[in-house]
């Protein structure tokens, strides 16, 4: 052999040998605590993490097949627009038949145990003669790979929120092809978890009308869509939406389903119209919140783990949080104040009138509004229906704080009662307020009561 090739191959070993020594003494310096430690660190890492994911992957996939049951939902619409389109004289003409593509989304396992056919499949599917919204309620699921098969209940409505039906619907959905298929249910139950779910299949063949549009979020669109689902259940059934508050939430701001309603029907041109301006995500006890704000500057905040399945409640003062209370507590006697004025201004904006009559001091209420009714009529003339504030002055007077507060129109003149002759949506109210810190985060206030 070469005596160059050995001295090489000596040099190599030698190296893999002081490797092999420096390896084993760094292991030796690590004590079992180290390791374990370790070890533990890198596996909650790895557990977080998958919660996470597998968390988000599900918002998505729910709503994925929200998606799919409303492109089902219009497929089954005789009279979907899609369907017609003008002839030579410009009439409105049909040139589709809804049937043939009605069977390109059933399920093939539907279409079989039925023997449904183009010239039957009107017997089988009950069809819709206007567009409508779908709102799921409950899901239940299981998945094999890349197939995953979903019982869905929900409820559809008009374009006016005006309830339809209740509707339950098995989707089948393959996230390999981006493919789906659907099939009603039309057994009676009282729980989605009844409905048996047993994957058949291990894909779904593409068509022209089966085609998913995998839907991918961030936390502002996650925003938008809880806004979105409670202002669709609020204005169809204001009944769910109650249900759906926080119940210690709904118990102190409404009392009663009753007041609920009169609430959402006070406030309904509103509600058809709400959009998220603003979004924020707070931390309470571990617990994630959502917190949305409306274009009128109305709060609402949602917590849980999907629109399924979320506590909601419509302020932020009724129950205060964690985030609030330490901001609160850390705060000086200015910025405690301040955020005690503009709890009073949310509770006027979301016409929440009795929780504002309820920290006005007494002696004040007594002198200037006996009863709700004249505190009011007040506001009406003194301020606006959605107000942006502005605090321009500080003084303090013993154990009295006095802020001036500058009111405008949050709505740009939208909401503009020009029988007041204030010249319109440019106009300021100036308020000087008078604030009692007490414990904790209570207080009791007062103003200047312009005549």
């Amino acid at each position: 052999m070469n005596k160059n090739l050995i001295k090489k191959l000596i040099i190599i070993l030698i190296v893999i040998i002081i490797i092999l020594i420096i390896a084993i003494m760094l292991f030796k310096d690590e004590t079992p605590a180290e390791k374990d430690e370790q070890n533990d660190v890198i596996q909650q890492s790895v557990e977080t993490e998958e919660i996470i994911v597998t968390s988000h992957e599900e918002k998505e996939r729910i709503y994925t097949v929200e998606q799919c049951v409303s492109a089902y939902l219009d497929i089954i619409n005789t009279n979907n627009s899609a369907y017609y389109m003008q002839d030579e004289s410009g009439n409105q003409q049909k040139f589709v038949n809804e049937d043939e593509k009605i069977l390109n989304v059933l399920s093939e396992e539907y279409i079989n145990e039925n023997n449904i056919t183009k010239e039957n499949v009107s017997n089988y599917i009950q069809k819709l003669d206007k567009d409508v919204f779908f709102i799921p309620l409950q899901m239940n699921s299981v998945n094999s790979d890349d197939m995953y098969k979903y019982a869905v209940s929900g409820y559809i409505t008009d374009l006016d929120y005006n309830f339809i039906e209740n509707v339950a619907f098995i989707v089948n959905l393959d996230i390999g092809n981006l493919t789906y298929s659907i099939e009603p249910i039309n057994e009676e139950f009282d729980n989605i978890k009844d409905i048996q779910l047993n994957i058949t299949v291990d894909s779904i063949a593409e068509n022209e009308d089966n085609i998913v549009q995998y839907i991918t979020t961030n936390t502002e669109e996650d925003c938008k869509r809880y806004l979105d689902n409670y202002k669709k259940i609020a204005l169809s059934n204001p009944e769910e939406a109650y249900n759906k508050l926080d119940e210690e939430y709904r118990n102190k701001r409404f009392g009663s389903l009753e007041a609920y309603e009169q609430y959402i029907e006070e406030n309904r041109e509103d509600m058809e119209v709400v959009q998220l301006s603003q979004y924020m995500i707070n931390d309470d006890n571990g617990e994630t919140q959502y917190v949305c704000r409306d274009a009128y500057g109305k709060l609402y905040v949602f917590e849980g783990e999907n629109i399924l399945n979320t506590s909601i409640q419509l302020d932020t003062y009724t129950i205060e949080n964690n985030t609030f209370k330490e901001q609160y507590e850390n705060g000086n006697e200015q910025t405690k104040v301040q955020m005690n004025i503009n709890k009073f201004i949310l509770m006027i904006n979301n016409q929440d009138y009795q929780a504002a009559y309820n920290v006005l001091d007494d002696d004040f209420k007594n002198n200037y509004f006996a009863t709700i009714d004249d505190f009011k009529n007040y506001l009406q003339l003194h301020s606006y229906k959605y107000n942006d504030m502005e605090a321009n002055s500080f003084d303090v007077t013993g154990n009295v704080y006095s802020c001036g507060v500058t009111l405008t129109d949050l709505t740009n003149g939208l909401y503009v009662d020009e029988s007041k002759g204030t010249g319109g949506s440019g106009y300021a109210f100036n308020w000087n307020f008078y604030v009692q810190l007490n414990d904790g985060t209570d207080f009791k206030l007062s103003f200047e009561v312009n005549q």
